[in-house]
């Protein structure tokens, strides 16, 4: 904190205000966003080429972002690099060419013809993780559930933040300081609901589970036996076949159906492989 209120106080003395700010990062870090992407999805992609792509995307940033101020002012200064037209040629030229750059090394220069099927065998899903899941957390029916619970609060809240909310400030049209006021108001009402939400929810649904943590921390520390009820209930949670029996399953088997046992399949597989 003590270092950061001292580059604000700098950035004060040089009058460079947030906005600015915001939009030189753009230039400075824009040049390794598609050098980035390509990496993570085209085979031919060349290491070598992403470091070379983002040093100089950002080397030609820079100087366009210079050049764009002294002929749009004619000078260059922290008001004229600080226009909206200069800080977005700055920051096209830093994606743009970055990707350019990229492309022609690794098209032309060190292809890779990299298999993206060799990360199967070191890197395993979430999905195949079933630890710390009890039955509940197994059961089809209730995944189910759950699954149309998120959909529909999912549909909703995008209708309300996309069309809902937007369409409520059109009758304010200019808006007066009493009406911007109640607006700032539901909005940092709101961040700091989802903030709580965020923070208290997961410890709320997890408090069995940190209870036992802290009460073996104690009886270990107290020379104690650990939680055995904790303990037996963690060693009676059923596995998925179990929960779900594929004999179980109807005759008429719809694309839900079908997609959960193609989910145990996915499960059972890899773990197979992994105990041999």
């Amino acid at each position: 904190m003590y270092v950061d209120c001292h580059v604000q106080i700098a950035l004060n003395a040089l009058g460079v205000n947030l906005g600015w700010v915001y939009l030189f990062m753009g230039i400075v870090i824009g040049s390794a966003v598609i050098p980035l992407w390509n990496m993570m999805t085209w085979d031919k992609a060349s290491g070598t080429g992403a470091v070379l792509a983002a040093w100089i995307g950002f080397a030609l940033a820079v100087i366009g972002w210079m050049i764009g101020a002294q002929i749009q002012s004619g000078e260059i200064s922290v008001a004229s690099l600080g226009t909206n037209e200069v800080m977005l040629s700055g920051n096209l030229i830093a994606i743009l060419s970055s990707g350019l750059i990229h492309y022609v090394y690794s098209k032309f220069v060190d292809p890779q013809n990299f298999d993206f099927d060799t990360l199967d065998d070191g890197i395993l899903l979430v999905e195949q993780d079933l630890s710390g899941l009890g039955s509940a957390e197994r059961d089809k029916k209730e995944l189910n559930r759950w699954k149309k619970w998120i959909k529909r609060r999912g549909y909703v809240l995008t209708f309300v933040l996309i069309f809902l909310w937007p369409i409520l400030s059109v009758p304010a049209e200019v808006f007066s300081q009493g009406y911007f006021a109640l607006w700032v108001l539901i909005s940092i009402a709101w961040g700091f609901g989802a903030a709580i939400v965020i923070s208290l929810l997961p410890i709320i649904e997890s408090q069995d589970d940190i209870g036992a943590v802290l009460s073996g921390m104690y009886n270990a520390m107290m020379g104690k036996e650990g939680n055995i009820r904790y303990a037996e209930e963690k060693a009676a949670v059923k596995d998925v076949d179990e929960v779900i029996p594929v004999e179980a399953a109807a005759p008429a088997v719809n694309s839900e159906d079908a997609e959960f046992e193609q989910f145990k399949a996915s499960l059972s597989e890899p773990t197979k492989d992994i105990e041999g």
